[in-house]
């Protein structure tokens, strides 16, 4: 786990970074296996089908406890967010192989694109009522409510990137000083149940911050 903000190449003068070619790399992973889970569908699915049927039903159950009956409207999305953030926390446990999420760039630009989402669906559901909230309960408290709404991605990208990149620091650490006191298998399932629950927290804030902006 690191940084991952090493340049690996460039590409028409533009740096590629290596967190960019994992993410690429990641990105590729699911779309194959999105279309290995989806090209001959079973009525009782069983490999890939089955991974990704309870992968979506998770999802939904998770939209639905917030948004009910707006589960599959949504879960495109939040499927989408989710699977990204999971595998980018979890690919660190591969050797010599950095996390996306533990670099800032990756987190703020997942957690603009949630504010930009968030605040789509609250105009498409409420309209000019959602610009006009801003200035609730005065238009004095516009200002103040505008820089709480633009803290959202601001605190989603630091809490996903801090407990990624630190997690990452402190075993690590903990590898070099203590290796005879805590093992790698221990050491790695501690990287994964970390990268299951800030995928799930992140995930969860960001069907909020929907539900919040639909009302």
């Amino acid at each position: 786990m690191g940084e991952g903000a090493q340049v690996v190449f460039h590409l028409f003068g533009i740096p590629v970074s290596e967190t960019i070619v994992v993410t690429w790399v990641i990105m590729l992973a699911l779309w194959i296996f999105a279309i290995f889970a989806t090209r001959n569908p079973k009525t009782v699915p069983k490999g890939a089908q089955n991974v990704a049927e309870l992968i979506i039903e998770a999802i939904i159950d998770l939209i639905e406890s917030m948004m009910p009956n707006q589960g599959k409207k949504f879960l495109s999305f939040i499927c989408t967010i989710a699977l990204l953030i999971g595998v980018s926390n979890l690919v660190g446990i591969i050797p010599f192989v950095n996390n996306p999420t533990a670099d800032l760039n990756t987190t703020m630009g997942i957690a603009l694109i949630v504010l930009l989402v968030s605040n789509y669906y609250g105009l498409e559901e409420n309209g000019f009522e959602h610009i006009k909230g801003f200035a609730e309960p005065t238009v004095l408290m516009m200002p103040i409510n505008i820089i709480g709404e633009l803290a959202k991605p601001v605190s989603l990208s630091f809490r996903l990137f801090g407990n990624v990149a630190g997690g990452g620091i402190a075993i690590t650490i903990a590898a070099m000083f203590a290796p005879w006191i805590i093992p790698v298998p221990l050491m790695a399932w501690f990287d994964i149940f970390v990268g299951i629950i800030q995928a799930f927290i992140f995930t969860m804030l960001s069907i909020a911050y929907i539900a919040v902006a639909r009302g």
